[in-house]
């Protein structure tokens, strides 16, 4: 298996799939490691919608993960290999990277608005897609900034390392606060705890 896809099949209470598009992107451009996380302001039970769209090239995520009619267990979505850029973020012309400075990034299927109320098995559920990114992509388990927070410079953005939101991303339009109030301790704390047990798991 290669370490730039996350395995298909159920893994880690996750159906994963793989949704590879016939165009590629790019490579990254460098910067620190990090993992930007984006709601697509819908349903939860969206995926089969985000997997449409972002298959088709809109706005396009390295994963999404979201419900699905009939399947019991929250089914994420790889577009794009790791070491390829995502479509997610904007990047005017002549500022910084966005998109290329090393940044994985995840659509949640859900409303940045509800983010602070998703329950415990919906936050595991990420907490276990972050961090079988993480193995992949070594990005640091931490949050640098609170959720929403305050944007990053370009510069700064370039540099940032561990779990971060577009809501911290430069040069966004108005209105991109996405994933919201986010309880970011709580994702790196069930990352951790899922830690300690990695060795009775199959990655």
């Amino acid at each position: 298996m290669s370490d730039l896809w996350l395995p298909e099949g159920l893994h880690w209470d996750l159906h994963i799939e793989h949704h590879r598009p016939s165009w590629g992107t790019g490579s990254m451009s460098g910067g620190g490691d990090k993992f930007v996380l984006h709601t697509t302001e819908s349903p939860r039970e969206w995926i089969d919608g985000a997997i449409a769209q972002f298959f088709a090239g809109i706005g396009t995520p390295h994963l999404s993960i979201g419900w699905r009619k009939g399947v019991k267990l929250p089914v994420v979505a790889q577009f794009l290999p790791f070491n390829q850029y995502a479509k997610t973020l904007e990047h005017p012309g002549g500022t910084p990277e966005t998109n290329r400075a090393n940044a994985v990034q995840i659509e949640i299927c859900g409303r940045a608005a509800e983010s602070n109320d998703w329950d415990d098995n919906w936050y595991r559920a990420l907490a276990n897609v972050a961090l079988l990114t993480q193995h992949r992509t070594d990005f640091p388990i931490n949050r640098p900034r609170e959720f929403p927070g305050s944007r990053y410079t370009g510069s700064g953005w370039i540099q940032a390392k561990g779990i971060v939101g577009h809501c911290h991303a430069p040069n966004q339009t108005q209105g991109h606060t996405d994933p919201g109030r986010f309880d970011g301790r709580k994702l790196v704390r069930l990352m951790k705890e899922g830690q300690q047990n990695v060795k009775a798991r199959t990655l």
